[in-house]
């Protein structure tokens, strides 16, 4: 059996499968009751243990929000989970599930689970863009992730896209988050990015203006990504997707727009198949391809 845990700054889910990756079990709980690093391991082994029975636990893997160090294992400074920096996870996990344990970036992990087991089935290149709260992403490139030499590859969020443009909590300005990510969007309007998605599907003009003007600038990261990696499939998963349909014309208009980028290589533009599971998939899938 192999496990995988997606641990987020609302819940923790972790997954139990098979070693083919079916998973036969999943729990999950919220993050804030558990507090510490230590007791979110000491809930994930009480979970997978009751469901494990007399079977043998061969691999697990974590997906958790960034910086983190994969050469060393460690949580470094999650900014949604005060009081968890420098936490030893990979150590923590496998001392506690006697297995080895592998922790990867949360972005990376839901891009590997839509790779294997999503939308981005068939695909040899895959670009996976998570658009909600924040921008991040992953990237898949011959079939394999790309991490980094750092561990930070496909930080989407984080492309300068307006050199001159807002001041970024990442220390830049103008990243490309700070024009479409749904924090940016309340902290100018007052009003959650549920509420403006909401608005627009309602028909209100000015809730359609920022949602346009949120797709445009992504529909631009499209083209630079597009530039960069040259894949098959560019995946979008996170909260904007739930409004699939207000974004994703823009999104085309935008890439197609594009004279450098001909009809012959521009990628499918696809929405998430696996919805909030994305990150427990990919969890299962990174700790399988372990073995």
């Amino acid at each position: 059996m192999i496990a995988g845990i997606d641990l987020g700054g609302t819940q923790v889910r972790v997954a139990l499968a098979e070693d083919d990756g079916e998973i036969v079990h999943s729990d999950k709980t919220r993050t804030g009751l558990l507090k510490t690093p230590q007791a979110m391991v000491d809930w994930t082994a009480a979970a997978i243990h009751r469901r494990l029975g007399r079977k043998k636990l061969r691999a697990v893997a974590i997906g958790a929000p960034g910086p983190i160090d994969t050469t060393r294992g460690i949580l470094s400074n999650p900014p949604n989970l005060p009081g968890w920096q420098n936490s030893p996870l990979e150590r923590m996990l496998r001392d506690a599930l006697g297995c080895p344990a592998h922790l990867e970036n949360d972005a990376n992990l839901a891009g590997v689970g839509e790779y294997h087991r999503g939308a981005g089935r068939g695909s040899r290149n895959m670009v996976y863009i998570t658009w909600s709260t924040g921008v991040g992403g992953g990237l898949i490139v011959n079939g394999q992730l790309l991490s980094g030499s750092h561990g930070s590859a496909g930080e989407v969020g984080h492309m300068i896209i307006d050199p001159d443009g807002p001041l970024d909590g990442c220390g830049q300005r103008g990243c490309l988050e700070v024009f479409t990510g749904g924090r940016q969007m309340q902290a100018h309007t007052g009003e959650s990015a549920a509420e403006i998605f909401a608005a627009a599907e309602e028909g209100d003009h000015e809730a359609k203006a920022i949602v346009d003007r949120a797709a445009y600038y992504m529909g631009l990261a499209l083209i630079n990504v597009t530039n960069l990696i040259d894949p098959d499939i560019i995946v979008i998963g996170g909260g904007v997707t739930r409004s699939w349909k207000l974004v994703a014309p823009t999104l085309e208009q935008v890439l197609r727009s594009s004279p450098f980028i001909r009809p012959e290589r521009r990628p499918k533009i696809r929405r998430a198949a696996l919805g909030d599971r994305a990150g427990q998939v990919g969890a299962v899938e990174w700790a399988r391809l372990s073995l």
